[in-house]
C-alpha cells in the first residue's frame, strides 16, 4: 500500500507540474508556419515603454503585408529578462547562447563591444544584407552615408559591418554660469567665460574651488574624472591614439597619452590630491541632489543625457555648455575641438536561426517611422508627467536635426541655455572621436582605469601607469591575433573519459561492497581498523538492505554531483590546458596557460597579494564572535532576544549589507568617520583609499561576526561545568579559566573556524564586486575577482579555468598543513 501511495503522489505531483509549466500564447488566427518568431535580447529586459510602441508598429505591418500577400511572414516579436548586470562587461549569457545554438535573433550591445566578440564569430555580418538591400533600392537602407561617421565605424571591424547604431552620445563642458561671475572669470560684456584651453581649465579648478576652515573641499570647481571623461577625453584633445592604425599595437603609452594623464593629475594635485577629491565625491547624490546642480561642482565635462536632466532637475540652474577645452599647442595647430561618443547599436549572433527576419526588425527599427514614434511616445509620457521633453541623440544625421529641430529649436518652452547647450552638443558630433576597435576593447577600457587611478594616487608616474597598461593590453592583443597552435579537442573523448572513471569508481565501490578481499586490502593499505569489520557485516541480509536503502537515499545528491560537480570539475581541469574562448572549438595548448600565469600575468601577484591580507580578517573574525558567545553564554533575563539581535546582520543579504556600509564608510559624511571625528581624530578615506580599502572590507566582515558565534555556543554549551567548579576550587581566577579550561576545549572548534575561515577568505568576491570593482587602484583586485574578469569580461576561459586550479591547489595545501598540525594543539575528548 505504501509503495503505490508513492507512485500515485508522485504521479500527481508530475501532473500538477506540467499543468502550471508557463506556455507561449501561440496565434489561432493564422497558420503557425505564417508566424515568424523574432527573439531580442537588451540591456533592460523587456521591451516596454516607447520601443514597444515601434515594435507594435513592426508588428501590425507585418499583418497588413501578409493579408495582402500571404506568402510573407507575419513576425512576433520575442523579448525576456536580462539577468546580467551588464549585458556588455559580463556577456556570458549571451556567449554560451550563440555557442549552444540557441542565441536571440537580434541583441541590442553596445557599439565598442561587437568587435572584440565579432573576431572571435560571435556575430554575423551584416554586408550582404545591406548590399542586397541597395541593390534592391529599398528605401532607407542602413548604410554609412546615413549615420555619423563615428557611430558607424565604431560597429565595423576589419571592413565588415557587424552592427546599426541606434543611439550616440557625446560629451562637452558644462559650467555654472553664477559660480564663473562670482569668481570674476568673464569676458569684456561681463558674461561667464568658459575655459577653451587646457591652462585656462587647470586655473579655472584651482579658482573656483573651495575650502571649509579644516581644509576640506566644500565646492570643486573642476574634477578631471568627474562626469564622463575618462583619459579617453584628454588623450583624443592632445592628439593621441590608444590603438595603431592597423589595430595591431596598444599605443596607450605613447607620449601624448602620457602628457594627457600627466595634465590630469597635475590638475588634482592643485586641489589637494585625487584621493581628497575622490572622498568628497563620495557624498554626491543624484537626481535634485545632483552636486552640479547644488553647487558643489562648478565645471564638469559629461554627456549629453545632462540636457533633458537639468531641464527637469535644474531649471533654476544659469548653466552654459561649451566644447571640451583643448591644449593650447593643439589649437594652434588648427585642430578640431574633440569629443568622444558611445552607444548602442542592433547586432545578430552568428549562430541566428531567423537571421532574415532579424534584419528585417533591424531594418524597421532603424527607420524614420520607427523613430519618429519612439520620440512621439516619449514626447507624450514626458508632457503627461508634466516635464520638458527634451530628444536623445540620435546617429542618424538627418533625424538627428529633424528632431531637435522640432522639439527643441522650435520650441517656445524650452529654455534658450538647454537650446544652446543643445546646439554644442550636437555641432561635436561630426568630428567626435569613438573608442578603439579591437578584439581587446573590455581588456583596454579596464587598464586605461587601472593606469589612470594607479597615476592619480601617485602609486607610480603616469609613464610607468601606462607601460604596465600597454603590456597587459600588448600581450592578450597578441594572444587573440595569433592564437596558440594546438589540436582541437574532441567533445566525445571528454565524455568517454569521464563515462570510464564514473565505471571504473562504480566497479571499485561494487568489489568493496561484495568481496571480502577487497575490503581486507584497504583497510591494510589504510591502516584502517574498524572499517572492515563494518564493511564484514554489509554481506548479511539485514546490512544489505540497509546498504541498499542507503544508496537509493544518496543517489540525488550523487546524481546531482556528477551531473554538475563532478563533470564540471573535469571538464574545468582539460579546459585548463586549453586555448578555449566558448564560441569556439577549445585547442590543447599544455601547459601555456599555466606558464602565462606565472610570468606574464602582471596583475596575479597583486590580486594574489591582496587575497593573502584579507587573512587577517579571519582571527580577528573568530576573536569577535568567540567574545559575542561568551557574552552570550551568560545565564541572565532576555538572552534569546540579545542572541537574535547579533546573529542578524549574517543573514542580511550581500548587497544589501554592501549598500549599507557604502554609506557608513563614506568618508565625508558617513557614520563612521563622524564617530570618530567626535574623538578630534579625522577619518580615513577608506574605500577610496588604496591604503584603507582592503582593511575597511576586513572591518565590515566583522560585522557578520553573528555567524560564528553560533558555532562557539555550541562548543561552549559542550564544556561541563565541573571543570569551572574544580579549577574555582582551586583558586583559578576568570582570566586562568578561560586560558587552561575554555580554550583547550574550544579547540576543536577553533580549528573548524580557522580551515573554514581560510577556505572563504580565498574565495572573496562579492563585497569587492559590488562596493570597489577592483578599486582603487587595484587594491581589492582579489583573485577570485581577477579570475571572474578573464572568464567572464574577456572570455577566456581556458586560462580562468588554470587560475581555478591554481586556487584550488594554494586552498588543499593550507588546508593539508593546518590538518598535518592540528594534532599538535587540537584537543579531543575522545583521544
Amino acid at each position: 500500500m505504501g509503495r503505490w501511495r508513492f507512485w500515485v503522489i508522485l504521479l500527481l505531483g508530475l501532473g500538477l507540474l506540467w499543468l502550471l509549466h508557463p506556455r507561449r500564447e501561440l496565434r489561432t488566427d493564422v497558420p503557425s508556419e505564417s508566424v515568424v518568431e523574432i527573439v531580442y535580447m537588451g540591456p533592460g529586459g523587456p521591451i516596454s515603454g516607447a520601443m514597444a510602441d515601434a515594435v507594435r508598429e513592426f508588428e501590425r505591418r507585418s499583418e497588413v503585408a501578409h493579408a495582402q500577400d500571404p506568402s510573407k511572414p507575419i513576425y512576433h516579436v520575442i523579448s525576456g529578462q536580462n539577468a546580467a548586470r551588464d549585458q556588455v562587461a559580463d556577456p556570458t549569457r549571451f556567449l554560451i547562447s550563440v555557442a549552444g545554438g540557441t542565441p536571440p535573433d537580434v541583441i541590442w550591445f553596445d557599439r565598442y563591444a561587437i568587435a572584440e566578440w565579432a573576431a572571435r564569430g560571435a556575430f554575423a555580418p551584416l554586408d550582404p544584407f545591406i548590399d542586397r538591400d541597395l541593390a534592391a533600392q529599398r528605401p532607407e537602407t542602413p548604410s554609412a552615408d546615413r549615420y555619423f561617421g563615428s557611430c558607424w565605424n565604431e560597429a565595423r571591424y576589419r571592413d565588415q559591418v557587424y552592427g546599426i547604431p541606434t543611439s550616440v552620445d557625446d560629451r562637452a563642458l558644462i559650467y555654472n554660469r553664477d559660480l564663473l561671475k562670482q569668481a570674476g572669470l568673464v569676458d569684456a560684456n561681463g558674461e561667464a567665460k568658459p575655459p577653451r584651453t587646457w591652462e585656462e581649465l587647470a586655473d579655472y579648478a584651482v579658482k573656483l574651488s573651495a575650502f571649509d576652515a579644516e581644509g576640506n573641499l566644500t565646492r570643486v570647481g573642476f574634477a578631471p574624472q568627474f562626469g564622463n571623461s575618462w583619459l579617453y577625453m584628454y588623450g583624443w584633445m592632445n592628439g593621441g591614439r590608444f590603438m595603431s592604425e592597423d589595430g595591431k599595437t596598444c599605443t596607450i603609452n605613447e607620449p601624448r597619452i602620457v602628457e594627457a594623464l600627466t595634465y590630469m593629475t597635475e590638475v588634482y594635485n592643485r586641489l589637494g590630491g585625487y584621493a581628497k577629491v575622490a572622498a568628497f565625491q563620495a557624498g554626491f547624490q543624484g537626481g535634485e541632489l545632483d552636486p552640479f546642480i547644488q553647487g558643489k561642482v562648478a565645471m564638469k565635462i559629461d554627456g549629453s543625457w545632462q540636457m533633458p536632466f537639468l531641464a527637469a532637475y535644474g531649471r533654476n540652474v544659469d548653466f552654459g555648455v561649451a566644447p571640451p577645452p583643448m591644449p593650447q599647442k593643439e589649437l594652434d595647430a588648427g585642430k578640431p575641438q574633440v569629443t568622444w561618443n558611445g552607444g548602442w547599436a542592433y547586432a545578430i549572433p552568428a549562430t541566428a536561426k531567423n537571421k532574415d527576419a532579424a534584419w528585417e526588425f533591424i531594418r524597421y527599427m532603424t527607420s524614420d517611422r520607427a523613430m519618429t514614434i519612439w520620440m512621439e511616445s516619449e514626447r507624450e509620457v514626458a508632457e503627461a508627467q508634466g516635464r520638458l521633453f527634451l530628444p536623445r541623440q540620435l546617429p542618424m544625421k538627418h533625424l538627428n536635426d529633424a528632431f531637435f529641430e522640432r522639439y527643441v529649436y522650435s520650441s517656445p518652452l524650452i529654455p534658450d541655455r538647454i537650446k544652446d547647450g543643445c546646439r554644442v552638443y550636437n555641432r561635436l558630433l561630426p568630428d567626435a572621436k569613438f573608442r578603439p576597435v579591437t578584439p581587446v576593447g573590455q581588456l583596454l577600457w579596464n587598464q586605461h582605469v587601472s593606469a589612470m587611478e594607479a597615476a592619480l594616487y601617485q602609486r607610480v608616474t603616469p609613464k610607468e601607469a601606462l607601460d604596465t597598461a600597454a603590456a597587459i593590453v600588448q600581450r592578450d592583443l597578441n594572444r587573440v591575433l595569433s592564437p596558440p597552435k594546438g589540436r582541437t579537442v574532441q567533445w566525445r573523448w571528454f565524455f568517454l573519459s569521464y563515462a570510464v572513471i564514473l565505471l571504473v569508481l562504480g566497479t571499485a565501490v561494487y568489489l568493496l561492497d561484495t568481496h571480502r578481499g577487497w575490503r581486507q586490502r584497504l583497510a591494510r593499505i589504510f591502516r584502517l581498523k574498524q572499517v572492515d569489520a563494518v564493511l564484514e557485516g554489509s554481506s548479511g541480509g539485514y546490512f544489505r538492505s540497509q546498504w541498499k536503502t542507503g544508496w537509493l537515499c544518496v543517489s540525488p545528491w550523487l546524481i546531482g554531483f556528477i551531473v554538475f560537480g563532478g563533470g564540471p570539475m573535469l571538464f574545468s581541469l582539460l579546459m585548463s590546458f586549453c586555448e578555449y574562448d566558448i564560441l569556439n572549438p577549445p585547442r590543447f595548448v599544455g601547459l601555456a596557460n599555466y606558464q602565462w600565469l606565472f610570468t606574464n600575468d602582471r596583475l596575479f601577484p597583486v590580486s594574489l597579494y591582496n587575497t593573502l591580507f584579507m587573512v587577517i580578517g579571519v582571527p580577528l573574525g573568530m576573536s569577535v564572535s568567540l567574545g559575542i558567545a561568551l557574552l552570550l553564554n551568560l545565564k541572565i533575563k532576555g538572552m534569546a532576544i540579545w542572541r537574535t539581535f547579533f546573529y542578524l546582520p549574517a543573514i542580511v543579504p550581500m548587497v544589501a549589507a554592501s549598500i549599507l556600509w557604502i554609506w557608513i564608510f563614506n568618508p565625508s559624511g558617513g557614520l563612521l568617520n563622524r564617530m570618530i571625528g567626535f574623538l578630534g581624530v579625522q577619518g580615513p578615506l577608506w574605500l577610496q583609499s588604496p591604503v584603507w580599502s582592503k582593511p575597511a572590507l576586513i572591518l565590515m566582515g566583522l560585522w557578520g561576526a553573528g555567524g560564528g558565534m553560533i558555532i562557539w555556543l555550541a562548543g561552549l554549551k559542550g564544556i561541563s561545568e565541573q571543570l569551572y567548579e574544580a579549577a574555582s576550587l582551586d583558586g583559578a581566577n576568570a582570566w586562568q579559566q578561560f586560558r587552561h579550561i575554555t580554550l583547550p576545549q574550544l579547540t576543536p572548534y577553533i580549528f573548524f573556524n580557522l580551515v573554514m575561515g581560510m577556505i572563504g577568505t580565498f574565495q572573496i568576491f562579492g563585497q569587492a564586486f559590488i562596493m570597489t570593482q577592483g578599486g582603487p587602484d587595484n587594491s581589492t583586485l582579489f583573485y577570485v575577482y581577477h579570475l571572474f574578469n578573464y572568464a567572464f569580461r574577456y572570455g577566456q576561459m581556458g586560462y580562468a579555468s588554470a587560475m581555478a586550479w591554481v586556487l584550488f591547489l594554494l586552498v588543499l595545501v593550507v588546508t593539508v598543513f593546518q590538518l598535518k598540525f592540528s594534532k599538535r594543539w587540537v584537543y579531543y575528548e575522545a583521544d
